[in-house]
């Protein structure tokens, strides 16, 4: 038995086939009567899922996906609306500051007297990137050793 990409239903062996070449039943057993139905479980194949049943499991398949895509569509719409002169923001990988919104262009200054227009579906606010933890301390303890401090007071007067 042969499944079609298409229709998703059986189908029957391609002619000219060794398969095709086969009988398509077998034979019926020696002692059965011609007009008596077959024995339970015998020759009837076991029921199989129609075309009804393969739309729903995609549509579950992809449902979550399709839900994900919509909060991030609203959330990034809602980001939008709330840019207004003066935001710093992010277009194509431009980094600058909004001048003018519209509802479908925006002026975007990214150099002194450059003024760029763009999408606003293009738009993002720009969030810069807050220094690591590790990084500050890093930093403090260059900070200490220039002034004469030594870390290792500093490490037993916290411990006490």
């Amino acid at each position: 038995m042969e499944f079609t990409a298409l229709m998703l239903q059986p189908s029957g062996p391609k002619a000219g086939t060794p398969a095709a070449a086969a009988p398509a039943q077998p034979a019926a057993p020696t002692g059965a009567a011609q007009g008596a139905p077959p024995a339970a479980g015998g020759g009837q194949p076991p029921p199989q899922m129609g075309i009804l049943g393969s739309p729903l499991f995609f549509i579950l398949l992809f449902l979550p996906f399709i839900f994900i895509m919509w909060r991030r569509n609203k959330r990034e719409t809602e980001a939008r609306a709330k840019l207004k002169k003066g935001d710093k923001v992010v277009a194509g990988g431009l980094v600058g500051e909004v001048v003018d919104v519209d509802e479908r262009i925006a002026k975007v200054k990214i150099a002194p007297g450059v003024t760029v227009q763009v999408l606003a579906s293009a738009l993002a606010p720009f969030e810069a990137a807050a220094p690591a933890a590790g990084a500050k301390d890093a930093k403090d303890a260059k900070d200490k050793d220039k002034s004469g401090d030594k870390p290792a007071k500093a490490a037993t007067a916290e411990s006490k």
